[in-house]
């Protein structure tokens, strides 16, 4: 299968007016075609930085690529200049952000915005790109698509907004479609739509896919791969039954731990995770998840962990899992 993205040792920072906020540091990860990944973190962790460099997004300056590698088929992203970057854009990858309301020009018909995605990448005339768009909207499942195409956002609900939204991201076959946080801004029934319609449009399409969150709960069903990112760092990857029923990095475990589950009583009170994320001007030495984590050694607050493998696609950076450690660490 081809590899549609690939990520290594990519870092990430912004120079600010405080010092050099260390977005990402080091993250690696890659993606096939018809494949799904998940990258999920809280607020704050690089998930987004990370997925705006693909494309570019990140004003450069304050953002600086300072190395590591990012290729999207055979096009090298990094060493790719803004004139071709606009011609990338859209044709071989696309995004969809999380809220489409500020995305969408309130003041032109969402069939008139897409028709212009189209023109700009596709050598068809505005009749065909009319057309085209038609399609793409009844692709996504947009009722009366012919008639909704000359209406104006505002007139669209939240859901129909992010079904625009992906039919614009569409509209010109791109190899990867970048979601980021595609279901934040909906109720529970919409979202579970929504998550239904890229799965349709990966089976469909042969569509890579990068889906974006902060909830495991979300991807549960939808991704082939995960990737755990905190702090800057990819901590575990593998697969979702290798990251729902054998994860192995404490966070990915303290992640799984907060969702609520159908057999909890409800009295039962939901787990958290204690603390905050460290400050990413003055990163941490050791595993930037140690002041955190119950099962803290002190190797972790002195020296960065090293991937280990655990099975083929499954790694974690915890050290916790080197051969010499003890079945279970403890506080120190």
């Amino acid at each position: 299968m081809a590899k549609v993205l690939d990520i290594k040792d990519l870092y990430v920072s912004f120079d600010t007016y405080a010092g050099e906020v260390q977005a990402v540091r080091g993250v690696s990860y890659s993606v096939d075609e018809g494949e799904v990944l998940a990258v999920v973190g809280e607020s704050g962790c690089g998930k987004s930085v990370t997925a705006q460099t693909i494309m570019k997004l990140n004003p450069m300056p304050p953002a600086r690529i300072k190395s590591g590698s990012l290729t999207l088929g055979d096009i090298d992203i990094i060493n790719t200049p803004e004139d071709d970057m606009q011609k990338i854009r859209g044709k071989e990858v696309s995004m969809i952000f999380q809220d489409p309301m500020t995305c969408l020009n309130p003041t032109m018909k969402v069939g008139k915005q897409i028709v212009e995605a189209i023109v700009h990448h596709q050598r068809l005339s505005k009749e065909e790109a009319h057309a085209k768009a038609i399609e793409m909207l009844e692709k996504v499942q947009i009722p009366n698509a012919e008639e909704r195409a000359n209406q104006y956002p505002h007139e669209f609900s939240g859901g129909m907004r992010q079904r625009a939204m992906i039919a614009m991201a569409l509209s010109c076959n791109p190899k990867l479609l970048i979601a980021d946080e595609p279901t934040t801004a909906l109720d529970v029934t919409i979202q579970a739509q929504i998550i239904d319609l890229l799965a349709n449009i990966r089976d469909e399409l042969n569509t890579a896919i990068v889906l974006i969150t902060h909830d495991l709960g979300v991807v549960a069903s939808l991704a082939d791969k995960i990737a755990v990112m905190y702090a800057g760092k990819v901590v575990e990857t593998g697969s979702a039954d290798d990251i729902f029923y054998n994860a192995s990095h404490p966070y990915t475990v303290a992640l799984l731990n907060s969702l609520p589950k159908h057999d909890t009583n409800k009295s039962d009170k939901l787990q958290s995770i204690p603390g905050t994320p460290p400050d990413l001007l003055d990163p941490p030495k050791g595993c930037a998840f140690a002041s955190r984590c119950e099962k803290c050694m002190k190797i972790c607050r002195h020296k960065q962990p090293p991937v280990f493998k655990l099975n083929d696609g499954h790694e974690a950076a915890c050290w916790l899992l080197h051969k010499d450690c003890p079945k279970e660490g403890g506080k120190s």
